[in-house]
């Protein structure tokens, strides 16, 4: 990708739209693009490595393990998205590992770079601040969730989230690119032979309705209903 390019997607991330057109100059200078193979490791948890990353294209899961040993997804990135901004700022070792679930493109920014700006421009500091609160109360939702739901409310709240209007139907909803089981289960905090037999029953009682790419929502009502009944 040539450095127009780079240009073009800095541009059209939230949290860069602040910047100057200087600043924005400088970003594109100390960056590159990295495409990544769905099931990659973009960053291991533990590492020092200082770079800040950019999701032009693709999904991408934040990893934790449990006690048990257990993966547990508590974010889910998508094009547009910044990551690995944290250990940049307080410089510790990386918290969690963020792994792709689809081929991902993505752009890689020098950390120090990225907090020379944040240093020098309020604007981008309070829009950063916004976005890790959001990510802070989504993160809080989460484990409320898992304290509270069952398995099946948390799986049907996980599939409320990734509701988009369906461009063909306007009475019903759809799901793309939907993550293996094996990833929907770390997110909701369960097994896969568990969400297997959630989904077979979502689909048994028509509630969602399997295609190539994803599910058709026929009715988000009755979705609803399994969530919070």
């Amino acid at each position: 990708m040539n450095k127009l390019n780079i240009r073009y997607h800095f541009k059209n991330i939230p949290v860069l739209s602040s910047l100057t057109d200087q600043n924005l100059k400088k970003l594109i200078d100390n960056s590159h693009l990295v495409h990544y193979e769905t099931g990659s490791d973009i960053i291991e948890q533990g590492d020092k490595t200082d770079s800040v990353y950019f999701l032009i294209s693709g999904t991408v899961h934040v990893i934790d393990y449990s006690r048990l040993d257990r993966a547990v997804t508590y974010a889910s990135l998508k094009e547009g998205d910044m990551f690995g901004e944290m250990a940049v700022i307080d410089g510790l070792p990386r918290s969690a590992w963020v792994s792709t679930v689809t081929p991902c493109d993505v752009i890689c920014l020098s950390g120090e770079i990225f907090l020379e700006l944040v240093q020098n421009d309020n604007k981008l500091c309070f829009i950063l601040l916004k976005q890790l609160s959001s990510r802070i109360r989504r993160a809080d939702e989460r484990i409320s969730e898992v304290a509270v739901l069952g398995t099946e409310q948390r799986a049907c709240v996980e599939l409320i989230r990734m509701l988009k209007p369906n461009k063909n139907n306007a009475d019903n909803y759809v799901i793309e690119n939907m993550p293996t089981q094996a990833n929907f289960a770390n997110m909701i905090g369960s097994t896969r032979e568990t969400v297997s037999r959630i989904f077979s029953k979502l689909r048994e009682d028509s509630i969602i309705i399997k295609t190539e790419n994803g599910y058709i929502i026929p009715d988000r009502k009755n979705l609803e209903k399994k969530a919070f009944s």
